[in-house]
């Protein structure tokens, strides 16, 4: 199934063609907003998580091992992780759920299954495919990675938000081509009845000259005689500024409760710059992070197990490599951090971007003399 084909079952339009044009005015087409806002705030949100660090713990330690190759470089070996990534976050925005499946030590995200679920024993799935491969066999609940969405009310929500900008859209591009259009009066000085000649002659200046006459940029029309033409106009131009106003309202109100849906500040889907500060900060914590949460729980709980976990092993996804970081404009927290023992060196140089030096004075974690136990007075001396 390719991707134009899950937005028409996602969307359950019943139509054979999904259209995301980038002109507002053609004849026989649509505006199609609502979709194409949903499709960016999906794009958008799994190339915000492609560009997440997945770490990999063993025993406590952080590690970079096979697992930890698997989710950052190499998931199989046709895709990269940004792009392994990308499709199984964009299909479980769409659908609410995704499977992935490990063939061979190869992380595959499936296009299509089937689950049969149970109540108390594990469920499984079936009739699995990817891509042009069908797997003939059942996969248990615990040999796949299986995510959802907690929030089963989001693709609903998007379907009745379609299903209402739709009609919205299409009212408001209907008045925009009428207020734009032009118009006129043409006035016959005799009736045409009984004179088949004359009535062939109008019936061609009506449905041929005129219609080239309008569309050509620069034309001259031939009226026979008893006819008059009466260009009408003056407010033609006023009206279709106040219709392109109704488009962009209705725009910006579809891109609003998309943005909604998917829990998204909306001027991060508009493109709008002004705080995006607190705007990254507030997309990261209640768009993001939910969703890289699902991700981790799902990792640990199959890729190490109970057990494993119980000792320290674990997947983690680090969102801090979202952000671009500008190394002077931090660098008095920069020192703070190192000064409070908070991080080392190695680890700081990490977080920015930059290479870690890898030496054991780098290694170390540190702390000035400001720092002392709450206990303990100006004489050295230890309060009991």
């Amino acid at each position: 199934m390719g991707f134009w084909d899950w937005t028409k079952q996602f969307f359950s339009l019943g139509q054979d063609t999904i259209y995301v044009d980038q002109s507002a005015l053609q004849q026989s087409t649509k505006l199609n907003i609502e979709k194409f806002g949903i499709i960016m705030a999906i794009n958008f949100i799994a190339s915000t998580i492609s560009k997440c660090e997945f770490k990999t713990f063993l025993n406590g330690k952080e590690i970079k091992g096979d697992e930890y190759y698997l989710w950052n470089i190499e998931p199989n070996v046709n895709e990269s992780s940004s792009q392994f990534l990308q499709k199984l976050i964009s299909r479980l925005l769409f659908f609410g759920e995704v499977l992935v499946i490990d063939i061979n030590g190869q992380l595959l995200v499936a296009d299509s299954f089937n689950q049969v679920e149970y109540a108390v024993v594990e469920n499984y799935f079936t009739d699995v495919v990817v891509k042009t491969m069908s797997f003939n066999k059942s996969f248990k609940m615990s040999e796949v990675m299986y995510f959802k969405l907690n929030d089963t009310n989001i693709r609903q929500l998007l379907v009745n938000l379609i299903n209402g900008y739709e009609e919205l859209n299409d009212m408001a591009m209907g008045k925009y081509k009428r207020s734009g259009g032009r118009k006129g009066i043409v006035k016959l000085n005799k009736p045409a009845t009984g004179n088949e000649e004359f009535q062939k002659k109008v019936d061609d200046l009506f449905n041929k000259q005129f219609k080239t006459y309008f569309e050509a940029e620069n034309a001259v029309i031939h009226l026979y005689n008893g006819m008059e033409y009466d260009e009408q106009g003056g407010e033609s131009v006023k009206k279709s500024v106040s219709e392109i106003n109704d488009i962009q309202s209705i725009t910006k109100e579809a891109f609003d409760r998309i943005s909604q849906a998917f829990r998204m500040p909306p001027a991060l889907l508009r493109g709008d710059i002004a705080d995006i500060g607190k705007i990254t900060d507030n997309y990261l914590t209640f768009c993001i992070d939910p969703i890289v949460m699902i991700i981790g729980e799902e990792a640990t709980r199959k890729r190490y197990g109970k057990q494993a976990f119980i000792k320290g092993s674990y997947l983690k996804v680090d969102t801090t490599c979202i952000k671009h970081i500008d190394i002077f404009s931090i660098s008095e927290a920069f020192d703070k951090l190192i000064a409070s023992a908070g991080y080392s060196v190695d680890e700081l140089r990490i977080k920015v971007g930059d290479t870690p030096l890898n030496t054991p004075w780098s290694r170390k974690h540190w702390i000035t003399k400001n720092y002392q136990d709450v206990n303990t007075v100006e004489g050295g001396e230890t309060v009991e």
